[in-house]
C-alpha cells in the first residue's frame, strides 16, 4: 500500500507448511520415498510428524486420530493446508506489532514455536482470503 512503511524484517523464505492428512503412513512414505524428505521429529501429542525438505519442514498432522483433531477441516475435503510459515530476518517485536496494526492486520495467536530454524517468537495472522500465516523470526 502506498504511504505505508516497509516491513520491519527481511524475508528469508518458507520455514514450514502444515498439511492435515488422513493416512499418515501413506503420506509419509510419499514424501520420504518419492520426494526424498527425511523424518526430523514430531510432536505426537499433537498428531504431528516433521519432515525435513531442504532448508524447510513439511509438517504432517494425522487428522484421523484425536491428537490431530485440532487440524481437522470443518468439512471433509474442506482444506488441505493448516497454515503457511514465512521465515523472516530479525525483527523488533514492538515494530512488528506497529507494522501489522498500521495495515489493520490482527495477531490471532502468538507464541514461541519450533520450526526449521529452531524455536522463536511467531505471530499468526490471516491473509485477505482467510489463510493462516505464521510470521516467524530467527
Amino acid at each position: 500500500m502506498p504511504g505505508n512503511p516497509a516491513p520491519p524484517f527481511a524475508l528469508e523464505g518458507l520455514d514450514h507448511i502444515v498439511l492435515p492428512v488422513d493416512d499418515l503412513a501413506a503420506v509419509r512414505a510419499f514424501y520420504c520415498d518419492v520426494i526424498g524428505c527425511a523424518v526430523q521429529g514430531g510432536l505426537p501429542e499433537h498428531g504431528m510428524l516433521e519432515l525435513r525438505a531442504g532448508a524447510a519442514l513439511i509438517v504432517l498432522v494425522d487428522v484421523a486420530g484425536e491428537a490431530g483433531a485440532w487440524a481437522r477441516p470443518p468439512v471433509a475435503g474442506g482444506r488441505n493446508m493448516d497454515h503457511l510459515c514465512i521465515a523472516t530476518g530479525h525483527w523488533d517485536e514492538r515494530a512488528m506489532r506497529a507494522h501489522l496494526a498500521a495495515h489493520d492486520v490482527a495477531i490471532e495467536e502468538e507464541d514461541i514455536h519450533g520450526g526449521a530454524r529452531g524455536e522463536s517468537l511467531s505471530f499468526y495472522v490471516r491473509d485477505p482470503a482467510g489463510n493462516l500465516i505464521e510470521l516467524k523470526g530467527p
